[in-house]
């Protein structure tokens, strides 16, 4: 289409053109950052008004304010931690605030008999709401929070602070179901994109294998002789369309791992075979940087039950990113081990490493290094490699290599008895 026909068109308003996903993106991921600051907000000022009614009704100044400043510290360190949201060590962090200052508000207001036990619930929904799997840990922790209340109530004498008490339990128990609330609606919006997502990608894999036989069939000349460029441009159909199925089958499977829809196909193999064919998959795209790319398994067979596609999907991953953000005439190395009865699948570089404040978001959806912006790719391979090896009990962890560069591994606890 010629850039005439194309501005013809856009002025007869019969082709749109928007800019919503580019200029909401960074909000997609806000609303539940922006529902939790509201929740600070609301248990604030729960306290604000716990505190007041408490001095009206004579409670001691000095145990009170004490109180409060117990009570406030999980707002405030909420607002410290709102743009981190998401990342583990912020959201484990904000879950210890909350359970260290109720623990110490029951034990103050009563211990076993304190009405603010019922707080205490606030843990595990906090754990829901940041989309953790943390839930039952939040909820025996939560326990074990109300019997060491309990305990050293028996050492502190209770101090007047008079209905302090009872109103944080109420602002407790609506703040708690709020935030379950708040969990829930999260899950449903992310099991609804993530439907949409698994939709949209089966509907565009068909067309693009079409797209990729039929660019295949011209640059092999199938049908007669045509010109270079012909065949150049073919070439470049295909290059394109293999790495946007490569990226739709990326999506595709980790909207049916969200789903909890993905099944493994465990079976017992030798997982040489797989270095092996993973190795020379990619000794084209190695060659072509001037890469040296060498594997290192056992003498014997290194036997496990696992499911061999996944496997292979995850080694392609961790070696395509090396040779991906490795320099020309670098060097990228495979090796499988058995490491403490386990299957260590290691994938290390000599390129610039990955940084340690990078490691943490690296193997989440849609994040990158610091290279990721002059490199191709989404973000979406290291997720994969991450959702699959958690499938098989394992899990992706970022290293520094011996002598620079990165080490990724993937720690499998699949060996075959």
């Amino acid at each position: 289409m010629s850039a005439i026909a194309l501005r013809s068109l856009l002025l007869a308003g019969r082709l749109s053109v928007s800019t919503q996903h580019a200029a909401n993106s960074p909000a997609i991921a806000a609303p539940r950052a922006v529902a939790l600051g509201m929740a600070c907000w609301f248990w604030l000022a729960g306290v604000v008004s716990a505190v007041l009614l408490a001095f009206a009704n004579g409670a001691e100044r000095a145990p009170t304010a004490l109180a409060a400043a117990l009570a406030i510290a999980p707002a405030l360190t909420g607002f410290t931690l709102l743009l981190r949201f998401g990342r583990k060590w912020a959201d484990a962090g904000w879950l210890a605030v909350w359970l260290t200052a109720l623990t110490g508000l029951v034990a103050g207001t009563g211990g076993a008999s304190s009405p603010l036990a019922a707080g205490l619930l606030i843990v595990p929904a906090m754990a829901i709401a940041l989309g953790r799997p943390w839930a039952p840990e939040a909820g025996a922790a939560a326990v074990l929070g109300y019997a060491l209340a309990a305990l050293l109530s028996r050492f502190d004498a209770r101090a007047e602070l008079g209905p302090f008490a009872e109103i944080m339990t109420v602002v407790s128990i609506v703040f708690a179901a709020g935030v379950m609330a708040l969990g829930r609606r999260a899950h449903t919006r992310e099991a609804a994109m993530s439907q949409r997502i698994a939709e949209v990608s089966h509907e565009l894999r068909t067309p693009l294998t079409h797209i990729l036989g039929f660019s295949e069939m011209i640059e092999r000349k199938i049908f007669g002789d045509i010109s270079d460029r012909y065949v150049e441009y073919a070439g470049l159909i295909r290059k394109s369309g293999t790495h946007l199925l490569s990226l739709v089958n990326d999506l595709l499977d980790l909207s049916r791992i969200e789903a909890g829809r993905y099944e493994l196909d465990l079976q017992t193999f030798d997982v040489r075979a797989v270095v092996e064919e993973v190795t020379r998959l990619s000794t084209d795209s190695a060659e072509k940087k001037q890469i040296a790319l060498g594997m290192l398994t056992p003498e014997t067979p290194l036997m496990v039950r696992a499911d061999d596609r996944s496997v292979k999907r995850m080694l392609i991953n961790t070696v395509g990113n090396a040779i991906k953000f490795t320099p020309e005439g670098g060097r990228v190395f495979v090796s499988a081990a058995m490491v403490d009865g386990a299957l260590v699948l290691d994938t290390t570089d000599n390129g610039p490493g990955i940084p340690e404040e990078e490691r943490e978001k690296l193997g989440q959806a849609y994040e990158r290094g610091s290279g990721g912006a002059r490199a191709e790719g989404t973000g979406l391979g290291l997720s994969l490699v991450r959702a699959l090896a958690v499938l098989h009990g394992g899990a992706l962890s970022f290293h520094d290599a011996p002598g620079g560069g990165a080490l990724v591994r993937i720690t499998l606890p699949v060996l075959a008895p």
